[in-house]
């Protein structure tokens, strides 16, 4: 207790310290009410008093007398805040403190669901834990976005300069993308999308062929996959190196072959997941594995857990959103993958409005969006895809359409 009322004092003195780290306190699931209570209370009064810098404890007990005359726990808060302004405070040790107070409880959530496990009630409890143990952690490296100190851009024109228009990123395959969209950028979020067949992933897979030989030493690319075995995604990224359909693969003597042809080109800087579903993921391999640019394939059958329960359109926004928070917390260009709606199919020039799952919510939060068209009644059009750029917020800042063919064999995309 005296770590939760050392926190409490520390905040009762200086404004700017309870809003800086409340929520680390506010969020936590197993804090006891009445200390919850205290929290809480502090946390409505400087919502209410705006000009206050700190609070001394006859104005706390005066304000908790107002707003709650006949609470049954009177005395117990009383007695609490008492207890609080009678601590003797280092306020060094704030982080220290903040540190300590979510280990324990975490620690308790832990505890909590292992008992039934000890007591023989449960089983197949321990690797659910996992998430937990991760959370936080990862508390304790990002606090909530709502703890950020805001703080203005203060770099020179010269410098903005460089990183957002000379410096080109990292390019695509298209030299029609670059010249609309510009290579994939730190901190950027895209969207891919396709009706069904119309080669998407294989469009995603020569990109990132072509994105890995341009990497440094100290970069990598992640594929995360939720549809194919990482297996079967790694063969298809060989096809995409080396430009070689599958029955040169089926010939047992050319496995050694392509062993060799792909050593020095990049393909050993790619790293392919499969059954990435759930939020935690995506999160655990942006903070291990650092990459200069993740695929997430498909992006929309990513489950995150939101503070409030949300489906269909609300969810997607939520989970765009979130997708967009993390390209800017880990400096990494996300191009999501997405199905397009059934109007998409046989269609040539698709619309933003094409994106499955939403018609406004996904398309707020993304940089760019790239979609591919085909027609499938014309056998002559076969292997030609077009690809619209309806929405771009980079490079030039316009959009555009390009008509290129597709080798569906060799994962090959070429202009027309």
């Amino acid at each position: 207790m005296s770590v939760e009322l050392s926190i409490f004092k520390l905040f009762t003195q200086d404004r700017n310290k309870h809003l800086l780290h409340k929520h680390h306190v506010l969020e936590l699931k197993a804090l006891e009410r009445d200390v919850k209570m205290l929290f809480t209370l502090l946390d409505m009064f400087y919502a209410e008093q705006e000009e206050a810098d700190s609070i001394d404890i006859e104005t706390l007990l005066n304000y908790h007398e107002l707003r709650y005359p006949q609470a049954k726990n009177r005395d117990d808060i009383v007695s609490l805040i008492t207890d609080g302004y009678n601590i003797e405070l280092n306020e060094v040790l704030i982080e220290q403190f903040l540190d300590q107070l979510h280990e324990k409880y975490a620690a308790n959530e832990i505890i909590t669901a292992l008992l039934p496990v000890i007591e023989g009630d449960k089983y197949g409890v321990l690797e659910g834990l996992r998430v937990n143990v991760e959370d936080f952690i990862d508390t304790m490296h990002h606090p909530p976005a709502e703890a950020a100190v805001p703080v203005p851009c203060e770099k020179s024109i010269v410098e903005i300069i460089k990183e957002e228009v000379l410096e080109p990123g990292i390019l695509w395959r298209l030299p029609q993308l670059n010249n609309i969209i510009g290579g994939v950028r730190p901190s950027t979020l895209g969207l891919i999308y396709a009706y069904v067949d119309a080669g998407k992933t294989s469009f995603h897979l020569d990109n990132v062929a072509h994105w890995s030989t341009q990497l440094t030493d100290n970069q990598n690319i992640c594929i995360c996959g939720n549809e194919e075995k990482a297996e079967r995604l790694k063969l298809r990224l060989a096809q995409a190196f080396l430009k070689v359909n599958r029955k040169w693969l089926e010939i047992p003597a050319n496995g050694e072959e392509a062993l060799r042809l792909l050593k020095g080109t990049g393909f050993d800087r790619i790293h392919v997941f499969d059954e990435i579903v759930a939020g935690e993921q995506v999160r655990y391999i942006l903070k291990n594995y650092h990459p200069s640019i993740m695929v997430v394939d498909q992006a929309t059958d990513v489950d995150i857990r939101t503070k409030r329960k949300a489906d269909g359109v609300e969810y997607m926004k939520q989970l765009f959103k979130w997708y967009r928070r993390l390209a800017n917390q880990y400096g990494c260009g996300i191009v999501g993958v997405s199905q397009g709606v059934g109007d998409a199919e046989n269609t040539k020039w698709l619309k933003l409005s094409d994106i499955y799952g939403s018609r406004i919510a996904i398309q707020g939060a993304l940089d760019y969006a790239i979609g591919i068209g085909r027609k499938v009644d014309d056998i002559v059009l076969e292997d030609q895809r077009y690809i619209n750029i309806p929405k771009n917020k980079l490079h030039g800042g316009e959009g555009g359409k390009l008509t290129v063919n597709f080798t569906k064999t060799q994962c090959l995309w070429e202009e027309a």
